[in-house]
């Protein structure tokens, strides 16, 4: 039996677009869970859980806990996630599916001290090929956003 550990690493890195594969969110849920939280326990990059849906063939179940200015506004996920390419990341390339998390800041870059938790659960299903990892990365209005992460789905 091969086992492969699951990757989690930083998502600043270029981004080389590939052929795009289509996938489509089926169901999601953003919740608040607390806020008021001071900025020196904040995560800059989202925590990202992803594994295989055990109820449906090709899809695959997301967990986001992410740490966002108390201020943000209208918070939500790209509804398109067919977004594919190729970053550099610790061990080397790997080909990944781009998932956007997108809210506003509307005071531009401010100086924040105070942070809310948010959790983002979806399911997505793939249409086309199957990427080996997620790349999650926050949209403030510039898609050029650096803070992100890079997940896959544990193998055994």
């Amino acid at each position: 039996m091969d086992t492969q550990q699951p990757i989690a690493s930083s998502a600043s890195g270029t981004f080389t677009a590939t052929e795009s594969s289509k996938a489509t969110i089926k169901k999601q849920s953003i919740r608040l869970i607390a806020s008021g939280l001071m900025g020196q326990m904040a995560s800059k990059e989202p925590l990202v859980s992803l594994h295989k849906s055990g109820d449906f063939q090709d899809c695959y179940d997301v967990l986001i806990h992410t740490y966002l200015p108390d201020h943000a506004r209208n918070l939500h996920l790209s509804e398109n996630i067919s977004n594919c390419g190729i970053i550099e990341i610790w061990n080397g390339p790997i080909e990944v599916r781009e998932i956007d998390i997108i809210y506003d800041n509307p005071a531009g870059h401010p100086e924040v001290y105070a942070y809310s938790l948010w959790e983002i659960k979806f399911r997505y299903c793939v249409e086309g090929r199957e990427m080996p990892a997620i790349r999650v990365r926050y949209v403030i209005g510039d898609p050029e956003t650096t803070n992100g992460t890079v997940t896959s789905v544990e193998k055994t």
